[in-house]
C-alpha cells in the first residue's frame, strides 16, 4: 500500500480488502473456479437454490474454503471499522454530498487504486474480463444491490458531477476509476490537477492581495456576508470595469467565510481546445467544491454566446454547484443567468481620492518613493490594476537591480493596459515629438491645451466639481481637419506620446459591416477595450464613419443614421482620448462636432514652413544640408509635409538606382516627380538647384 496513506485511511482500505477476500471465498465455497469455466454449471450465482440446481449431478466441489471463510468473518467482525471522518476521504464525502452507497463506491475505488492485493482480488472476482474495477464487482464487495449502484454511477450523480470517478461503459459492466485529481487530493496534494492546472488559481484565506477597495464597496460587501454564510445556492455578481478590484472583493468574501478562493478565468475556459472545453468548467467547480473553496467565475460574460445563453455543459455545471458562487462582469453583456438568486455589487470607476489612497498603499508596500498624486490624476484605473501595476514594476526593477520610478510604472501600466482589438485596430508604435512638428503657433497651442485638459482632468472635473455639476464625462475628443499630408496623424502621435498613452489607429474597413447591427457591435468593442486599456483612439478618414445623417429615403439611410446615433452616444460616454481626422470637415455630422472638445484645422504650410519641412525630413546621414537651397525648393514646390516626405524618399531611390550617394539634383528630381503625380505639371526641371 502507498506509504503516504495515513493510518485511518489505511484501516479503511484494509476493510475493503477483507470484504473483497470474503466475496472471493464465497465463490470458492460455492464450487466456482475449479473446473472448466466454459461449462455452464461452473458459473457463480448468488441465488443458492438456483446454484444448487445447476450444480446437481456434477463433480463440483463445495465448501472447500469453509474454515477460511469462517475465520475471515470472525476477523471482519473483530476488526474496528475504519473511521473516514478523520481523513480527507470523510471530508470529500461530506463536501460532495455523497450518500452511503456512493461513499462506498468511492472507498472501493480508492482501495483499488492504492492496494495491490485489493486489485488482485477484484480481478479474480471478474476472471473472464480485462483487469479493471467493475460495478458488478463492487456489488459483491460492498454487498449492495444492482439498482442502487446503477443510480450511484449514472450520469448526473454526485460521483460523476463531482469528477470523483470516471465511468467507462454502461450498467453493471461499466468500469470505475478514481480520477487523478480526486486521488491526488485524498493523498494530501492540494495543487490543482489537469485539466484545470495552470488555468485556475487557488488563493488561500490567509493571503493578502494588497488592494485598497473603496469604502462604499467594503460596506456593500460586509452587508452581504450574513446572507451568504449558509449552504443555500446563491450568487454574488461583482459588476465593474477591468482592474476595479473585483478579484480582491471576491477574496474578501471568501476570507470572511474562512475559505479559499478558486479563480476560474472564463475567457481562458472558452479558449481551451475543443476536446476539453466542455469539461473544464465542471472540473474547476468540482475542484472548488472538494477544497471547500469559493469559486470565482472571472469575466463570466465570456461563457455566454451572443444571445446571452450558456452551453448545455456549462449550464449544467453551474446549476449543479451548491452554495455560494461569485462572478465578475463588466456589465456590458446584461444579466448573467447563474441558476440561483443573485446579489449584484456595483464597482464603478474609482474617484480621485480612492485612487490616491490605492497608489499610496501600493507604493508604500513595495518601498517605492514615486509621488502617488500625479499617478492618480493621470491614470483612471481601479485599485486592482494599481496593485498589479506596482507589483509588476517592482519585479522588473528588482531584476534590473534598480528601484521603482515613474518610467517603470508607466511601462508597467502600458503592459497592463494593452488593447485587445484584434483586427479592428493596430498600435502606432512611432512616437513623434513636438520638435518634429512644423505647424502654426496657434495650432501648436491648441494641441498643448488638449494635452493639458487630459492631464488636468482630475483637477477640473473632480476637484473643481465640473463633472458632477455639468454631468460631463472624462473623455477628451478632437477633430483634426485639413488637406492630406498636413500633419494630422503625426500630431495625434505627438499627443499620445506626450501623454504616455498607447495610440491605436482604427481600421475602418474591419469595423464597418454590411450586416445590420454589426458595425455598432464592433464599435462597442473598440470603445470598451480602449476605455479599459486607457488607450487613445485614432479614427483616420473619419468622415466615412462619422458622416452627416441624411433624410430617410431608403432602408439603408435608416440603418446608416442608427450607426451615427450610436456613435454620438458612445462618444459622450467614452472616458478616454479620441482623435478624428478628416480631409472634409463639412462632411462630419454637426451633432458630433458639437460634442467634440477641440476642432483643430491644419492649414497647408507656407514657404517658411515648407523650408523647415525639407530640412527636417532630410536625414542627417545624407550630408546634404549645406549643399541644398531649401528655400528655393519650398518656393518652387507648393506641397504639404506628406508629399515632401514622399519627395525625399523618391530622391533616395534615384540616388540608390544610380549607385551613388544623394546629391542636390536628386531632391529636385524627386520633388518634380511628386509634383507631377499630384497633377501639378512644372514647365521644366530646374538644374543645379536654381
Amino acid at each position: 500500500m502507498a506509504e503516504d496513506v495515513t493510518a485511518p485511511l489505511a484501516a479503511i482500505v484494509t476493510e475493503v480488502r477483507l470484504h473483497a477476500e470474503a466475496a472471493l471465498l464465497r465463490r470458492l465455497n460455492a464450487g466456482s473456479g475449479f473446473a472448466d469455466p466454459r461449462v455452464p454449471s461452473q458459473i457463480y450465482l448468488r441465488d443458492e437454490a438456483a446454484l444448487a440446481r445447476l450444480a446437481g449431478g456434477t463433480l463440483r466441489p463445495r465448501g472447500t474454503h469453509a474454515n477460511a471463510a469462517a475465520e475471515l468473518e470472525r476477523a471482519i467482525a473483530a476488526a474496528a471499522p475504519g473511521d473516514a471522518s478523520a481523513t480527507r476521504l470523510g471530508v470529500m464525502i461530506a463536501r460532495m454530498g455523497l450518500d452511503p452507497v456512493a461513499g462506498g463506491l468511492l472507498v472501493a475505488a480508492l482501495a483499488y487504486a492504492l492496494d495491490l492485493d485489493t486489485r488482485e482480488l477484484c480481478h479474480a472476482l471478474a476472471p473472464r474480463r480485462p483487469p479493471k474495477l467493475y460495478v458488478e464487482t463492487c456489488a459483491d464487495v460492498l454487498g449492495s444491490d444492482a439498482a442502487t449502484l446503477l443510480r450511484a454511477t449514472a450520469p448526473g450523480s454526485p460521483l460523476r458531477r463531482g469528477r470523483l470517478l470516471s465511468v467507462d461503459g454502461d450498467g453493471l459492466a461499466a468500469s470505475l476509476e478514481l480520477t487523478h485529481g480526486a486521488l491526488a487530493w485524498l493523498l494530501g496534494d492540494d495543487a490543482l490537477q489537469a485539466p484545470v492546472a495552470g488555468l485556475c488559481e487557488l488563493i488561500g484565506p490567509e493571503g493578502e492581495l494588497g488592494v485598497v477597495l473603496p469604502s462604499d464597496t467594503l460596506e456593500q460587501l460586509d452587508a452581504l456576508l450574513p446572507r451568504v454564510n449558509g449552504e443555500a445556492p446563491i450568487a454574488i455578481v461583482l459588476r465593474g470595469p477591468r482592474g476595479s478590484g473585483r478579484r480582491a472583493a471576491a477574496h474578501r468574501i471568501a476570507k470572511a467565510l474562512g475559505r479559499p478562493l478558486l479563480v476560474i478565468p472564463a475567457p481562458q475556459v472558452v479558449a481551451t481546445e475543443q476536446r476539453v472545453r466542455a469539461m473544464v468548467l465542471g472540473h474547476a467547480l468540482a475542484a472548488a467544491r472538494v477544497r471547500g473553496a469559493v469559486p470565482l467565475l472571472a469575466e463570466a460574460d465570456a461563457l455566454y454566446d451572443e444571445r446571452g445563453e450558456l452551453s448545455a455543459e456549462h449550464a449544467d455545471a453551474i446549476a449543479a454547484f451548491p452554495g455560494l458562487l461569485v462572478a465578475t462582469t463588466s456589465g456590458r453583456s446584461g444579466h448573467l443567468e447563474l441558476h440561483r438568486p443573485a446579489l449584484v455589487v456595483p464597482m464603478p470607476r474609482t474617484d480621485l481620492a480612492d485612487r490616491e489612497r490605492a497608489w499610496t498603499t501600493a507604493l508604500a508596500a513595495h518601498a517605492a518613493t514615486t509621488e502617488p498624486t500625479e499617478l492618480a490624476a493621470r491614470y483612471v484605473i481601479g485599485p486592482g490594476a494599481i496593485a498589479d501595476v506596482v507589483a509588476e514594476a517592482t519585479r522588473y526593477a528588482a531584476a534590473a537591480g534598480s528601484t521603482v520610478d515613474m518610467l517603470g510604472l508607466e511601462q508597467s501600466i502600458g503592459r497592463r493596459l494593452s488593447v485587445r482589438l484584434g483586427s479592428y485596430g493596430n498600435v502606432v508604435h512611432r512616437k513623434s515629438r513636438f520638435s518634429e512638428l512644423v505647424l502654426p503657433d496657434d495650432v501648436v497651442d491648441t494641441l498643448h491645451d488638449m494635452i493639458a485638459m487630459v492631464r488636468e482632468r482630475a483637477q477640473i472635473l473632480e476637484r473643481w466639481g465640473y463633472q458632477r455639476h455639468l454631468g460631463i464625462s472624462r473623455g477628451v475628443s478632437s477633430l483634426f481637419s485639413g488637406e492630406p499630408g498636413t500633419g494630422k496623424t503625426m500630431a495625434a502621435s505627438v499627443v499620445a506620446s506626450t501623454l504616455g498613452l498607447e495610440l491605436v489607429r482604427i481600421d475602418l474597413s474591419a469595423v464597418v459591416s454590411k450586416f445590420v447591427g454589426e458595425t455598432e457591435k464592433n464599435l462597442a468593442k473598440i470603445f470598451d477595450e480602449a476605455q479599459d486599456a486607457h488607450a487613445m483612439l485614432l479614427f483616420d478618414e473619419a468622415d466615412s464613419l462619422f458622416g452627416k445623417r441624411t433624410e430617410l429615403k431608403t432602408a439603408q439611410d435608416r440603418f446608416a443614421n442608427l450607426e451615427v446615433n450610436y456613435i454620438l452616444q458612445r462618444m459622450e460616454t467614452f472616458d478616454g482620448v479620441s482623435v478624428l481626422t478628416t480631409n472634409a470637415e463639412s462632411a462630419i455630422d454637426p451633432a458630433l462636432q458639437r460634442r467634440l472638445n477641440f476642432r483643430i484645422r491644419f492649414p497647408e504650410p507656407e514657404v517658411d514652413e515648407r523650408e523647415k519641412l525639407w530640412k527636417q525630413l532630410l536625414p542627417p546621414q545624407a550630408e546634404l544640408h549645406d549643399h541644398v537651397d531649401f528655400h528655393a525648393l519650398a518656393e518652387r514646390f507648393d506641397m504639404t509635409g506628406g508629399y515632401i516626405k514622399n519627395a525625399v524618399v523618391r530622391a533616395a531611390v534615384i540616388a540608390a538606382r544610380a549607385g551613388r550617394g544623394m546629391v542636390a539634383d536628386d531632391l529636385w528630381a524627386g520633388a518634380h516627380h511628386e509634383y507631377v503625380e499630384m497633377g501639378k505639371v512644372m514647365p521644366q526641371l530646374p538644374s543645379k538647384g536654381l
